[in-house]
């Protein structure tokens, strides 16, 4: 199945699926579990998110996922596991490729110095679409429904109850 809708910022079209929609993400999205707690990630302006980022040149999709992990969370990654994909148009342009992964985090170093992030929590419960749109202090990129799908996804996978 896979799903349409407009993105969190404007001009923004995304489509989502579980299948591979194009063969080579240029980006990553991890919903990433630690002792069965969701890992977020405090970017230094737009507030808590979940890790992910650009994949470097040269790099393959899962050494961005584990780099990306460490950079923003000091989290260092057992087990990863591809779960979708998503497609972002900017003014009707493929502007982004994300494939979407969930991980199990095997130990959470202090936060490295330098990077985009300032802190990291963990969550008991993945939060709600509802809790995340009411509270300012989360991302507006989790804001669209590709984190509302996605964690329906993901709440009776083994990582998410470890």
């Amino acid at each position: 199945m896979t799903y349409e809708f407009s993105g969190a910022l404007p001009n923004q079209h995304i489509v989502l699926s579980k299948e591979c929609l194009i063969e080579e993400a240029n980006c990553v999205l991890i919903f990433a579990f630690y002792q069965g707690k969701l890992v977020l990630a405090r970017h230094h302006s737009r507030g808590w998110e979940l890790p992910g980022g650009t994949r470097e040149v040269g790099e393959t999709v899962i050494q961005t996922v584990m780099r990306e992990m460490y950079e923003e969370t000091g989290g260092e990654l057992a087990s990863i596991e591809r779960i979708g994909q998503y497609l972002i148009f900017e003014n009707d342009s493929l502007a982004f490729v994300k494939n979407v992964y969930i991980s199990n985090v095997s130990i959470l170093r202090e936060l490295p110095g330098g990077f985009e992030t300032n802190g990291v929590m963990l969550v008991d419960t993945i939060p709600n679409q509802l809790e995340i749109m009411n509270d300012p202090t989360f991302s507006p990129l989790l804001k669209d429904n590709v984190y509302l799908i996605v964690s329906e996804w993901i709440k009776e996978h083994s990582f998410a109850h470890c």
